[in-house]
């Protein structure tokens, strides 16, 4: 193989397209996914948040957990205050309760294989 003379700024044109492959491989990729394998990507989590139930969440199995419910969540902004975030979002529910967890209800809610669940309630409504 012959050797490849580098170009005015000092790089070869095998060097050159390689950095063009990676700049395209990187700059192509959407945010928030990691680059390379798709096996090692993270999915998006965020975690236990705090709501307020805006539609009742009925009681749940394991095996048939309720679907009714719906949820505000909530964020805390740059000054450190809580404010809803988006719209509503459905939520499930696989415990097994008394009774519906009613409307104004302050709970923590889960975001599990791309689902809102219900995680704890409060034992009583806030105003």
């Amino acid at each position: 193989m012959a050797k490849q003379r580098p170009s005015l700024y000092g790089i070869t044109s095998d060097q050159a397209r390689r950095i063009r492959r990676a700049c395209e491989r990187i700059e192509g990729t959407p945010p928030g996914r990691a680059f390379g394998d798709a096996s090692r990507a993270i999915p998006w989590n965020p975690g236990i948040q705090r709501a307020k139930v805006t539609t009742a969440i009925s009681t749940g199995t394991f095996a048939s957990p309720s679907s009714d419910g719906r949820v505000q969540l909530y964020v805390k902004n740059a000054a450190g205050s809580w404010e809803a975030s988006g719209d509503p979002v459905e939520v499930l529910n696989d415990n097994p309760l008394d009774s519906s967890i009613p409307v104004g209800r302050t709970i923590k809610v889960g975001w599990i294989a791309g689902e809102w669940w219900v995680v704890s309630g409060a034992c009583k409504n806030e105003a």
